[in-house]
């Protein structure tokens, strides 16, 4: 690499030992000259260099991400589906049974969220991210062989289990490469396309296998479901092991600029080191069990996960309501179309203005409006008409679901291992909380009426909103924000980012 000044602002990274973690310098020239130390100077990253890297990351994490978010949310929801494509007659599956079949998939995802996140973390995405996918679609399709309700909980005991880190993992990920200001934007993107159209074409798929291939080669249609989303899961998941990259010191298809590019904007983000180091349990978990922070967004977590429940619900609720099973599962569609569009409209306003708290709890409590409604008109015995509007209503709750997180991410920024356990624990335990919680509340059985669920999503969307601003106060007031856990040691001991500037220079005018 040529050490000299050039045009651009940036001029690249070196290694300056033979270290398995290496040393590298970053050459930057300062925006203006201050007489101020390197440290103080605000280095000036050149634009073309950082499209290009910024173009690299979408395309591949991005792109990658969302899809795989798409087929493990076209497995991970589909027992609705199948529940009403006569699952519950072959396997004699009752209301109780069937929502611990549920309940039993979250359990073994709380368990391993956290470890397996860490792991992500602390080992390589690449490897490990597309192999979850692969582990959870064969799961799935193994699902096509159970005969009663217990191999059905063996199964998805199993499925939840390598699954676990799948989503937190992504989250956790993303949050590596990218900056405050793009961060939302593609949560956002990779959440609405790989949740909610996974729902739109969920119910398609379900409703043209339950359409065409029932008894197909002697299978019922729901097994059907299982072996082909399972398939399309596995497949996914190995296209992702050329595709994704690791961290930005490591990954191999980064230029020397784009990685140099891709450190600095992490340093100047304020994110804790990404580099391998040792792991300190006693003072991640001082930062992150024992911050009042992880309690009250893992609660308004679960909080939000509870609002999406008459979306989840739908397609039961129009059978139960005396529609077919085909076009119940289709109705499916344009709901998680609308809800992709309107996720990304407000998460774009979200990243526009900066602003994560005010978008929650305005969200939280439109959607709680949205469940009041039709617990209170008719005791939750509503006509189509009305079931219609709220569920569309309450669609924008899965925005909430997607900027949470991302504020999570946002929090903990300073620390790497912190934020990889405050993104699992909050997903993990707020889910955990939802599903326990539903077993009782959406109880199959009460469907299409669910007035106890409606009234307690209820209940729990206004919570959100007063657990949002607490938190946003807490942040306004600077009172116990997560702080790294590894300071400059930790970075000392095991690779850095060293700015050097070219004082001769003085200042230059940003390349369009």
């Amino acid at each position: 690499m040529d050490n000299n000044t050039s045009s651009h602002s940036f001029v690249g990274i070196q290694p300056s030992s033979t270290s398995e973690m290496a040393e590298f310098t970053v050459k930057a020239y300062p925006i203006k000259s201050t007489g101020k130390s390197v440290e103080n100077i605000a280095t000036y990253i050149d634009p073309v260099i950082e499209k290009s890297l910024v173009r690299k990351l979408d395309l591949r994490i991005v792109t990658w991400s969302t899809i795989a978010l798409f087929v493990d949310n076209l497995n991970r929801y589909n027992l609705q589906n199948a529940f009403i494509m006569g699952m519950d007659k072959d396997l004699d599956l009752n209301s109780n049974l069937y929502n611990w079949a549920v309940t039993i998939f979250f359990i073994a995802g709380t368990v391993l969220q956290i470890p397996g996140t860490v792991l992500i973390g602390r080992f390589s995405p690449r490897l490990i991210l597309p192999s979850l996918f692969v582990l959870f679609g064969a799961m799935v399709c193994v699902t096509a062989t159970v005969h009663n309700y217990q191999g059905l909980w063996a199964i998805r005991l199993v499925a939840g289990s390598v699954e676990a880190a799948a989503y937190p993992g992504l989250l956790f990920f993303m949050g590596c490469w990218y900056t405050t200001p793009e961060l939302g934007k593609r949560i956002t993107i990779f959440s609405a396309i790989g949740q909610a159209l996974s729902g739109a074409f969920g119910g398609l798929i379900s409703g043209a296998i339950s359409d065409t291939l029932d008894g197909a080669h002697g299978l019922a249609a729901w097994k059907w479901l299982f072996i082909i989303e399972g398939l399309l899961c596995v497949g996914v998941g190995l296209i992702g092991y050329p595709i994704l990259g690791d961290f930005p010191h490591n990954t191999k298809w980064l230029t020397e600029e784009e990685r140099g590019v891709a450190m600095l904007r992490v340093k100047y983000q304020g994110l804790g080191t990404v580099f391998s180091a040792s792991f300190n349990w006693k003072k991640v978990t001082k930062n992150v069990m024992l911050n009042p922070y992880t309690w009250l967004l893992t609660i308004n977590c679960g909080c939000i996960f509870f609002g999406l429940n008459l979306v989840f619900n739908f397609s039961i609720i129009l059978r139960d309501m005396g529609y077919t099973t085909s076009f119940s599962n289709y109705m499916l569609t344009p709901v998680n179309i609308f809800m992709a569009v309107v996720s990304i409209a407000f998460s774009w306003t979200s990243d526009r203005t900066g602003d994560r708290a005010f978008h929650l709890a305005a969200l939280q409590f439109f959607t709680g409006i949205w469940f009041l409604i039709p617990a209170l008109v008719g005791h939750g015995n509503n006509p189509a008409a009305l079931i219609f509007v709220a569920t569309y209503g309450t669609t924008v709750n899965t925005t909430s679901a997607t900027l949470c997180p991302t504020w999570i991410n946002e929090i903990y920024k300073a620390d790497h291992d912190a934020r990889a356990i405050a993104v699992a624990f909050t997903n993990a335990v707020g889910y955990i909380i939802t599903n326990f919680i539903n077993v009782k509340t959406w109880d199959v059985s009460d469907s299409p009426t669910f007035w106890l669920g409606k009234i307690t999503a209820m209940a729990f969307s206004f919570g959100s909103v007063v657990l949002t601003m607490t938190v946003w106060f807490l942040l306004r007031i600077n009172a116990m924000v997560p702080k790294a856990t590894g300071g400059e040691e930790q970075q000392e001991n095991h690779s850095k980012v060293i700015i050097t500037a070219n004082p001769t220079e003085g200042y230059k005018e940003p390349i369009e």
